[in-house]
């Protein structure tokens, strides 16, 4: 039953608890180096190429071709319907752990007799209201036969994974242009976090939640 506390909480943080998306940077470069090639292509100094950058960040057809040598790598924890979706953007590279090993490793060091060890397990590997626990108790009894098949089966789309996201800047404005405005939540999310932790976001297009 929804409490006082829970009916009062403004709509977007509320709309916010319902699913799970989380963006960490791991790393960053290229920057200086886009810069000193842009600065070969205008003839200009160097010093004055933050500024032409800025300019030219937004020029798309050819005239923002330095945001491709700016590279970021993104740690992200999503569902997998979410990554689905991210998986149709492909001027990057994603690692990911593995499903099979990962997921069936430390659902077998779950006790399936104990409730709340379950509902922990499932408040850490799957989005809220995405999987019951009848659902979880099939998938340790088929990671217990060690039928891979039907662990990966049995998953629900929102069962979180977590991949490490490497892209250009060019790659992430192009993201951010196609998705600021997608009805799946997860997308304003993920734009709100990367931007809030980018070196350059002022390379970046203008978004608003």
């Amino acid at each position: 039953m929804e409490t006082a506390v829970e009916k009062n909480r403004p709509a977007e943080v509320q709309q916010r608890a319902a699913f799970y998306i989380r963006v960490e940077k791991a790393n960053e470069s290229g920057y200086e180096a886009a810069l000193t090639g842009l600065a070969h292509n205008k003839k200009q100094s160097l010093q004055k190429m933050g500024i032409v950058a800025e300019r030219l960040s937004d020029k798309d057809g050819g005239h923002n071709k330095f945001l491709e040598s700016i590279i970021v790598w993104l740690d992200v924890r999503a569902p997998r319907y979410w990554w689905q979706e991210a998986d149709t953007f492909r001027l990057s590279t994603k690692q990911s752990e593995s499903t099979m090993h990962t997921l069936t490793g430390e659902l077998l060091a779950v006790n399936p007799e104990d409730p709340a060890s379950m509902q922990t397990f499932l408040q850490q590997n799957f989005e809220p209201d995405s999987c019951s626990l009848d659902t979880l108790k099939e998938i340790y009894r088929a990671a217990e036969r060690k039928d891979l098949v039907g662990v990966k089966k049995r998953l629900p789309e929102g069962f979180l994974q977590t991949r490490m996201w490497c892209m250009s800047y060019r790659t992430l404005r192009n993201i951010i242009l196609q998705r600021r405005m997608h009805r799946l939540p997860h997308w304003k999310e993920f734009i709100r976090q990367t931007l809030s932790q980018l070196d350059h976001p002022e390379l970046m297009p203008g978004f608003t939640e």
